[in-house]
């Protein structure tokens, strides 16, 4: 058995985590997948289509493709809002699906089209779908993924994503290169490409097919009700601007976006005309931007462990405030390489700690919204810059200024890039300003007792958990009476209750008289129960040798009050854990059953609790999975929906293997 301390450290998201972790995990590792190759497919696709435009464009093909990247941004402006409440009104896997096999058909039918009109028009649909995808998946992680792992899952989310662009390049002149020794290709050598990515879409979306994205009962809704969706646009848009730190992140992303946008956009000037480099010095600085980025989003999670992930967010940003700074006044390509490195760096470093700090401490029935607008901001941000500061570069132009005999370079990109950095550095300070004013969600030591452990004991400690409904009570009768068969010392009991307090505390809190209980209140109450059992019965009887069973213990209070009253798990774990003085069960055998098949079991007056929601059950049950999924060495899941005798059957095989387990280490002892 791990000890209690790794234990909280699992539950707490605050044990150490690795790549190979995540990418090992199947869920995530099948979204990868998806987004890898959907990825790399876009880009190709994206390049492909400005090909294909500017081909049938012929005299005025330099026009077709601004209308093409026209095309692709009014989306932002025009969808994006709505974007963000359908991720949040909707099922996210279903949504996920659908554009994927959407895009795939649209991209496969460019090229029997022949109009540059239709194929703006595709193109519009395409980016449309491209702002429902990506919300989706971002909203999704924090279900999907152990919250330890969240910083991991967003690097990772992020190179795959603008990772595959330099790559993108190189394939479709690959792929335009082999397509040109068939004959009808000869003359069609984007066609192959677009076919090519409308089979990576197919690829992603047979891979999401495959993931169990759980979407919270409380963000689904039997029938389409456009009303609906414009007042979440409306609700979003509220708590975007009220909400201190959704608001300040949003601002801190979107700049440090537009910094990438202005790079990329001055880089080609600034490289052969500002340091006079040969063409592949422009190459060397995207390269060396990339290679920054890519370090930097992999080494964000050893970062945030010498300091907080907003300080680290905040201090990111002025990095690369700086750092593009110094680059706009080197003399030569290998020293603004050499910055460029730096300036990647604490820009994926930004990303990744804003991405999570967001799906951290917004509410999941914002997510969809608040992502949904990052998006949205963000690509905006990247076209603009792509326009703007290039534009500024050439209303300044070149020009020289000489102090003393010596003369200083003040050419138009130069100074473009400097309002850029200053501009970032602006929105650091505000972003500061905006977290200052929120209570960012982090972990904080747990005021324990020296040792977590308790003392060797040969007393054998079992949690029954499940939703209403799910048998504990009949399977917990089956359990006692099996291991008294077998001369075993028994104590049953239950939660809250168990002793005089917690009886009187019991009756409170499932009493319909009692009314609403804030949900602060209502988990303090949980643990005050739980103190006074632990202390005076659980650990007396433990101490005894007995093998306690108890109905629902601590990671009850995490589903019931950590998850579906939205308290939050770390907050929820943190004072039980200090309540408890650490003490957590050998076993947790968890009865599965869908909460509404559970409740309809019940042939009693339901309590308080029984009488909340479907959506409130619902997210009960999901953290239950969640939890199990994350801690497989602790629990043990059983479909409570069998016959009584089969789900006895695993509960006593279960049984049998903590028993081993205990008598084992007494044996080495």
């Amino acid at each position: 058995m791990s000890s209690v301390a790794d234990e909280v450290a699992r539950l707490r998201g605050t044990k150490s985590s690795t790549f190979r972790d995540l990418l090992t995990h199947p869920p995530f590792a099948r979204l990868m997948a998806a987004q890898t190759v959907s990825s790399l497919g876009d880009w190709i696709g994206f390049i492909a289509v400005a090909a294909l435009v500017k081909r049938l464009g012929g005299n005025v093909g330099a026009y077709a493709v601004a209308g093409v990247m026209m095309a692709r941004m009014l989306p932002s402006i025009l969808f994006g809002p709505l974007a963000g409440a359908l991720v949040d009104r909707f099922d996210r896997k279903r949504i996920m699906i659908v554009a994927d096999l959407s895009r795939a058909g649209l991209y496969a039918s460019m090229p029997f089209l022949g109009s540059i009109w239709l194929i703006f028009l595709f193109s519009f649909v395409i980016e449309s779908l491209s702002l429902l995808w990506t919300p989706a998946r971002d909203a999704s992680l924090p279900n999907l993924v152990p919250r330890r792992q969240l910083a991991n899952a967003n690097s990772l989310s992020l190179v795959t994503t603008y990772g595959a662009l330099p790559f993108s390049a190189s394939i479709f002149a690959l792929v335009a290169g082999i397509s040109s020794l068939l004959p009808y290709f000869k003359t069609h050598q984007e066609s192959f490409a677009l076919w090519i990515d409308g089979v990576s879409f197919l690829f992603s979306a047979f891979m999401v097919s495959r993931i169990p994205i759980r979407t919270p009962g409380s963000l689904t809704v039997g029938r389409f009700d456009m009303s609906r969706v414009w007042k979440d646009v409306v609700e979003g848009m509220r708590f975007l601007r009220e909400n201190s730190l959704a608001s300040a992140m949003t601002l801190g992303i979107v700049s440090a976006f537009s910094a990438v946008g202005a790079v990329l956009g001055l880089y080609i000037i600034f490289a052969t005309d500002t340091l006079h480099a040969e063409p592949a010095g422009i190459g060397v600085l995207v390269t060396a931007f990339g290679l920054g980025m890519g370090v930097g989003m992999a080494l964000v999670n050893k970062l945030v462990q010498a300091v907080e992930r907003d300080v680290a967010f905040v201090w990111s940003l002025i990095g690369a405030a700086i750092s593009l700074l110094a680059v706009a006044a080197m003399p030569n390509l290998s020293l603004a390489a050499l910055l460029t490195v730096a300036l990647g760096f604490f820009c994926g470093a930004a990303w990744v700690s804003g991405y999570v700090l967001l799906q951290e401490n917004v509410a999941d029935e914002y997510r969809g919204r608040t992502f949904g607008s990052i998006t949205v901001l963000s690509r905006l941000g990247i076209f603009l810059s792509l326009a703007a500061f290039p534009a500024l570069a050439g209303v300044i132009g070149p020009h020289r200024v000489r102090i003393g005999h010596q003369p200083i370079d003040l050419s138009g990109t130069r100074i473009a890039l400097w309002v850029a950095g200053l501009g970032v550095i602006l929105a650091a300070g505000m972003t500061r300003r905006g977290l200052s004013r929120f209570r960012v969600s982090r972990p904080k030591p747990l005021a324990l007792v020296p040792k977590l452990k308790r003392p060797p004991t040969t007393g054998v400690f079992v949690a029954f958990e499940g939703v209403e409904g799910s048998g504990k009570g009949t399977q917990i009768r089956l359990a006692r009476e099996w291991l008294e068969s077998r001369g075993v010392d028994v104590l049953v009991t239950r939660e809250p209750g168990g002793t005089e307090l917690g009886e009187r505390l019991r009756e409170m809190l499932l009493s319909h008289e009692t009314g609403h209980i804030e949900p602060r209140t209502e988990a303090l109450l949980f643990a005050a129960s739980r103190s006074q059992h632990v202390a005076s019965v659980i650990r007396p009887a433990l101490a005894e040798g007995k093998v306690v069973i108890c109905d629902r213990y601590i990671d009850s209070s995490l589903a019931y009050q950590g998850w579906a009253r939205g308290l939050g798990e770390q907050d929820v774990l943190t004072l039980n854990v200090w309540a408890t003085q650490g003490l957590f069960p050998d076993l947790v055998i968890l009865l599965h059953l869908e909460p509404e098949e559970g409740l309809l079991r019940s042939l009693e007056e339901p309590d308080r609790i029984e009488m909340e929601s479907g959506d409130f059950h619902a997210k009960v049950s999901d953290a239950y999975l969640k939890i199990a999924e994350e801690h497989p060495e602790r629990f043990v899941v059983i479909d409570a929906s069998e016959a009584p005798e089969k789900v006895h059957e695993h509960v006593v095989e279960a049984l049998r293997r903590v028993l081993k387990d205990r008598e084992d280490d007494g044996d080495e002892g």
